[in-house]
């Protein structure tokens, strides 16, 4: 998170102005691009689904699971989150594939991916600690939190997909239904969309969603450049 002083990001030699007082980023899907981006302005704990690949319905159910349901944090990790009782290998640009001798861990429940854990007890009490702070952060932190979703780079080289078939859907609905969420345990928080698809009826997003258009392009590193240049973290966005 950051403190106080306003903070000022270098993008081809331009002067990008970042922020002038307290907030924090949650990644919440699809991949790492968000977790690559945070690293760029703060230095914080590592939360849920910072190093994964996800799709906007599980994040949702995880999220509501932890705090509507208000469930066992242990129970959701075991049964839930981290539940992966396959592995996947990668055949092209975030295309996965069913690989009993794969690298990836694969909650075939879900359908996400864990490219970068093993499927032990360190791996599920890391991610227990995860959701605790997670949780801790939306119930009971003061700062302004930012909930940031990233698209795929393209519906080409860079979609999110399992053996051939797309697991991202419906992803204004899922959204909304996240910001609607959110909004039953504090006020101050935003979700920003960075879209690269921009293939889904604009009506189905909550109005309350920032939407930010970017450029496709061939594999999800190409898009935090893009994203450093969009200088959304305003007072007036609370």
């Amino acid at each position: 998170m950051f403190y106080n002083n306003s903070i000022y990001y270098f993008v081809n030699k331009k002067i990008i102005y970042i922020y002038d007082y307290i907030y924090m980023i949650i990644p919440i899907g699809i991949q790492c691009t968000n977790a690559t981006f945070k690293k760029s302005f703060e230095n914080t704990h590592t939360l849920p689904f910072d190093w994964m690949l996800s799709t906007p319905s599980f994040v949702f159910e995880m999220l509501e699971l932890l705090l509507e349901k208000n469930i066992n944090i242990e129970y959701i990790v075991k049964n839930h989150f981290f539940y992966c009782e396959k592995r996947a290998n990668i055949n092209g640009c975030e295309h996965y594939i069913c690989d009993n001798n794969g690298f990836a861990l694969f909650n075939s429940k879900y359908n996400v991916i864990f490219p970068h854990d093993e499927n032990n007890i360190d791996s599920i009490n890391k991610y227990i600690r995860r959701f605790e702070r997670l949780k801790d952060i939306i119930l009971n932190s003061t700062e302004c939190l930012y909930f940031i979703y990233t698209s795929q780079s393209s519906l080409e080289s860079g979609n999110f997909t399992i053996d051939g078939k797309i697991v991202i859907n419906d992803v204004y609905v899922y959204l909304s239904k996240i910001y609607k969420l959110i909004s039953k345990f504090r006020n101050n928080y935003k979700i920003i969309l960075f879209d690269t698809i921009q293939e889904e009826q604009i009506s189905l997003l909550d109005e309350n969603i920032t939407l930010i258009k970017l450029n496709k392009c061939n594999n999800w590193s190409e898009l935090v450049p893009q994203m450093i240049e969009h200088n959304f973290f305003t007072k007036s966005a609370f």
